[in-house]
């Protein structure tokens, strides 16, 4: 950002899109201080470690300083929280972490990737090929990126990498070089009213995009398509298996712990393209960032290398240690498509058993697809499925939505299933001693739901 050094103040910093932000700012010269609810968070000893000042509740004291320039909400931060009253009341500018975000992407040639499901993954990929071509680029994504420990990363090159936020609307505050749409799905429906409407916002985003820009797409999802119908005399590129599209995925192998496949452009094939990641999903990922590099510039030979040396983004699918001989994974996915990917990974990664443990995540998300859980979970070839109480995010409860009532119906629709509820507590101590008498040798645990379960690894392992 080209001003005068400020200081910005984060109500929420330890969230994955706010401390992000915070991190590029400080390391272009601002002040940074925040507060957070939980200052136990990775996110926030990262900061710690770069200076910036993070207090323990929100609200505090210490949070009401004059001398702070702007502060930076989030969605999940009311507008009626009392630091942005005080803001207000004191003439100190408030901002969406969204709108800072559009401002830092200004001078930049800016890759932004959006979509229903694996954005994290697909931004994470890019940023990574970048990084490998010597770009010294720019880039917040939303997850911790293995190769260099962090959600971002602070660049002197051309190139910022974005992931951009659809869930609340927020991207429609950028206005990207490249805009990168992995799929549009069903999703986030305390948002939006129904597809149509999600399909018209991504719309809207498309049109943000420059005529000298680029479109990069999944051409094999029809929802795409319809948006793109909205918005012509852009630069699409499409990629996927069917016949009409530009960058074709073809001779896909699949195994437990990788994936390799080709692609054809015109009379040009390139491949094999080897990842050290398994499932469809991330050969769909994985080609969305190759057609971006390529498109914009990154020579074929880097992206192959690159591609193969990937390490992964926290939380998709992640090792993280053993328990009674069983190799537990955690996954964020939350949204049925999402677990269906995953659940086919586990099972071909599994020796014996495999054991889900899934926190569903939001009341609303849970309601609206409810038959769409079901049948994943029917479906997906588990041995042990243990449900726990909905995280609720920053969304009230729905009398008629509950974990027991989705134990309930999944035992009516699939009598074959193990499923069973377990209570969420803080310490885990009702799962933990069920999965004592589970989990045996050659065993996978998956951790599956963007909510807390992940923390009882510590517990675990």
């Amino acid at each position: 950002m080209k001003h005068k050094k400020l200081h910005f103040h984060f109500i929420g910093i330890g969230g994955i899109g706010m401390s992000g932000i915070a991190s590029l700012l400080k390391k272009d010269g601002h002040t940074i201080s925040g507060c957070d609810s939980n200052i136990h968070q990775k996110s926030i000893s990262l900061l710690e470690q770069e200076q910036c000042t993070v207090f323990q509740g929100n609200n505090s004291e210490q949070c009401s300083n004059e001398l702070c320039d702007i502060i930076v909400y989030s969605t999940a931060i009311s507008k009626h929280h009392p630091e942005i009253l005080w803001a207000q009341k004191n003439g100190i500018l408030t901002l969406h972490r969204s709108e800072i975000l559009a401002k830092i992407m200004d001078d930049k040639i800016s890759i932004a990737v959006t979509g229903s499901h694996g954005k994290t993954t697909t931004s994470s990929l890019i940023s990574h090929i970048f990084i490998e071509a010597h770009t010294d680029p720019t880039l917040v994504i939303g997850g911790h990126l293995n190769s260099i420990k962090s959600n971002a990363r602070y660049g002197k090159g051309n190139h910022i990498i974005i992931e951009a936020d659809e869930s609340d609307r927020s991207f429609l505050n950028f206005f990207p070089t490249c805009a990168v749409i992995t799929n549009i799905d069903l999703e986030h429906l305390e948002t939006y009213k129904d597809i149509s409407d999600i399909v018209t916002t991504f719309s809207t985003f498309i049109s943000h995009v420059p005529c000298n820009g680029y479109v990069i797409v999944n051409g094999d999802d029809q929802n795409i398509h319809k948006a793109l119908k909205y918005v012509p005399n852009k630069t699409v590129a499409t990629f996927g298996q069917s016949e009409q599209v530009d960058w074709k995925i073809h001779t896909i192998t699949l195994s437990s712990a990788s994936s390799t496949y080709y692609l054809q452009h015109g009379n040009k094939v390139f491949g094999p393209l080897t990842l050290s990641m398994p499932g469809i999903h991330n050969i769909f990922n994985s080609t969305a960032a190759f057609v971006t590099a390529y498109t914009l510039g990154i020579n074929e030979q880097t992206i192959i290398h690159a591609l193969a040396s990937f390490s992964g983004v926290d939380r998709r699918f992640t090792f993280k240690g053993t328990y009674q001989g069983a190799d537990i994974f955690d996954d964020y996915g939350h949204h049925p498509l999402e677990i269906k990917h995953t659940l086919a990974v586990a099972r071909k990664q599994t020796k014996n058993k495999l054991i889900v443990l899934f926190q569903p995540h939001r009341y609303t998300r849970t309601a609206h697809l409810w038959n769409d859980f079901i049948q994943i979970f029917t479906e997906g070839n588990i041995d042990s499925l243990i449900i726990t109480d909905i995280y609720a995010a920053s969304e009230q409860p729905i009398d008629t939505i509950s974990s027991q009532k989705l134990v309930e119906d999944l035992k009516k629709k699939a009598p074959h299933l193990k499923v069973m509820y377990l209570p969420f507590q803080e310490n885990f101590s009702s799962i933990a001693a069920y999965l004592k008498d589970e989990l045996s040798s050659g065993d996978t645990l998956l951790l599956q739901g963007a909510g807390k379960m992940n923390l009882i690894q510590d517990k675990l392992i």
